[in-house]
């Protein structure tokens, strides 16, 4: 059941990284969907980087959008890429249902771990379509439905074939379950040509 997300310490998140990088390093996912080094991607959820850090490192004629509902994840994600000194990434402040982008403006949108944790799974995958350019990816990290001893709380997971059925039921296309090391997976999908 889609409940209102709380609150997250982005230094602790960041602390909590480097042992992710070893379990699941965020190239294993980025290596799916970005494909040229031109391509504009919106990082919804974006924490403190994880991902968006390492993808505006692979996309030097590019752009991240580095959104995220809270402040003090934009700030640290943001200090990161100027010791990176990188200057493709651009923070934005945003609900996941209310983005202040242009419509199909991004190539590709990444949600890691953070579809389940969010209240209106219709408007915020809404949203994506808008901002998606036709054929564009939506790529999705999610925790398996399955017992661990961290992790979001069972009950708003998504077990793989329900997360197919939000997708197919709200218009994407080609919507393929990737394996990932556990707990987590990975699923891509596409907005239609119009």
């Amino acid at each position: 059941m889609p409940h209102d997300g709380h609150h997250f310490d982005p230094e602790r998140l960041a602390q909590m990284e480097a042992s992710r990088q070893q379990v699941f390093p965020p190239d294993e996912t980025l290596d799916h969907f970005l494909t040229r080094p031109d391509l504009i991607m919106a990082d919804i959820g974006c924490g403190p980087g994880f991902y968006a850090i390492p993808a505006a490192k692979r996309l030097p004629q590019g752009r991240v959008l580095a959104i995220d509902r809270q402040q003090d994840m934009l700030e640290w994600t943001a200090k990161r890429a100027t010791e990176a000194k990188l200057t493709n990434l651009s923070p934005i402040q945003a609900m996941a249902h209310d983005i202040p982008i242009a419509d199909a403006s991004v190539d590709v949108v990444l949600m890691a771990n953070v579809l389940h944790d969010l209240p209106d799974y219709p408007a915020i995958l809404n949203e994506v379509l808008r901002i998606l350019k036709p054929g564009g990816t939506y790529f999705l990290v999610e925790w398996d439905k399955v017992d661990t001893a961290f992790g979001p709380p069972i009950d708003i997971r998504f077990a793989p074939n329900e997360l197919e059925h939000l997708l197919l039921s709200h218009h994407f296309r080609e919507v393929q379950f990737i394996p990932a090391p556990s707990p987590w997976y990975q699923m891509s999908a596409k907005k239609p040509e119009e």
